[in-house]
């Protein structure tokens, strides 16, 4: 009998207090579009013809369930990967890590969480094959600001 009225009980909190908590934590739509991450504000210049795509940063945001991190997904034609990497690596100063090469998933990586330039730490930029767009590449930019800091303004 007790064991049955411990599980009552559990289930009752799961149930009943779980949906509060969830709520609380939940985003509006404005708060997503307003988390989509603007190049800008770091002083980077977008890849030439890339294209924003709204519908997959706000995916991403929902993804991440609250928090400060930025993000954008650009798309661009598949022969783009390497002159979109060369972009940004004359910006950055670095060169990217490459997986894949000489195959049809490569996938270009920088990633300033711990090195690079202090102006861009806190930044990743991965260029890649698009798994969500079919015949498209697509550059995810995320940034997450250092604690404490919420990002530069425009």
């Amino acid at each position: 009998m007790y064991r049955s009225a411990l599980t009552l009980s559990l289930f009752y909190a799961l149930t009943c207090l779980s949906p509060a908590a969830v709520a609380v934590a939940q985003e509006s739509p404005a708060q997503w579009l307003a988390r989509i991450f603007d190049p800008a504000t770091l002083r980077i210049a977008p890849f030439p013809g890339a294209a924003l795509n709204r519908k997959l940063s706000v995916d991403a945001i929902q993804l991440e369930r609250g928090g400060n991190k930025r993000i954008a997904i650009f798309i661009i034609t598949p022969d783009q990967l390497k002159a979109a990497a060369e972009h940004f690596e004359k910006q950055f100063g670095v060169p990217p890590q490459v997986t894949g090469e000489n195959s049809p998933f490569v996938t270009y990586t920088f990633d300033f969480a711990s090195q690079g330039p202090a102006q861009l730490k806190g930044l990743s930029v991965v260029i890649t094959r698009s798994p969500f767009v079919d015949k498209k590449g697509q550059i995810v930019m995320e940034y997450l600001p250092p604690a404490g800091q919420d990002a530069p303004a425009k």
